[in-house]
């Protein structure tokens, strides 16, 4: 046996060794298989008032247990409505005032690890007060973890909705005054990648940096991925929806 062929030989064997070894310590660990999420629009009714010069939303949504909502600049109230069976869900009507001058009312509900905005759309046709049909009820979901030596990377796969996807970090360090914010780090701790896979679904991933964190001296208080929908009804015009975007999030770390 020649010495070339010795080393084409080795090297073969311990390519194939290092591809074994990874896989093995390095799956891939599926944390939500591929579905719809904890949000699901099942009605939109609005209600206006010219005389008081006010526009009334009221909007039953499917949301997990516990659901709240914030009473910020826009008057809004929550109720529980019926519990589904699972024990998990239940439907909420969400009732929001608004001025008819307020350009992009809005509402927020938060659950345990995830969260949905709704921005409205005060300019949807006169005449046209009530929607059933959102094309955000068909946002379905994949979410993958995998942990290496140095980094931890999270994928998500999405499909049913032409969405933008992003992350949100709180990044930082514990100083003698208390916890302090990094706030540009580029791509020092975390890395972000967009793009389509085989089945022509659109994948957003990010990966931690475990070992430049641990370096530095740094930690990842929250980790989160968001998606923004611009989309309401399936079949009608943007004159014949109540949505104008919903932004979907939901909290990795």
């Amino acid at each position: 046996m020649t010495a070339v062929y010795q080393v084409v030989l080795l090297t073969f064997f311990t390519s194939f060794v290092c591809v074994i070894y990874t896989e093995a310590e390095e799956p891939w660990v599926m944390l939500k298989e591929m579905g719809h999420i904890g949000y699901q629009i099942k009605s939109m009714k609005k209600n206006c008032d010219r005389d008081l010069a006010r526009t009334t939303f009221v909007s039953l949504i499917q949301a997990p247990i516990p659901t709240t909502t914030v009473n910020g600049n826009i008057e809004t109230s929550l109720k529980l409505v019926s519990t589904q069976e699972d024990g998990l869900s239940a439907v909420y009507e969400i009732t929001t005032v608004t001025s008819n001058f307020f350009l992009d009312p809005d509402f927020l509900l938060t659950s345990k690890h995830e969260s949905l905005q709704v921005e409205l759309n005060s300019y949807a046709a006169d005449g046209f007060n009530e929607q059933t049909d959102f094309a955000f009820n068909d946002f379905q979901l994949q979410v993958e973890k995998r942990d290496q030596a140095e980094s931890t990377t999270y994928m998500m796969t999405y499909r049913g909705c032409s969405c933008s996807c992003d992350f949100s970090t709180m990044i930082g360090k514990n100083t003698t005054s208390g916890f302090m914010e990094i706030g540009d780090y580029d791509r020092k701790y975390t890395y972000v990648q967009r793009w389509l896979n085989e089945e022509n679904e659109r994948v957003c991933s990010v990966q931690v940096n475990n070992a430049t964190l641990k370096r530095d001296a740094v930690k990842i208080m929250s980790l989160k991925f968001s998606i923004e929908c611009r989309c309401g009804n399936s079949y009608g015009s943007w004159r014949e929806n109540f949505i104008s975007k919903g932004t979907y999030e939901l909290n990795l770390i």
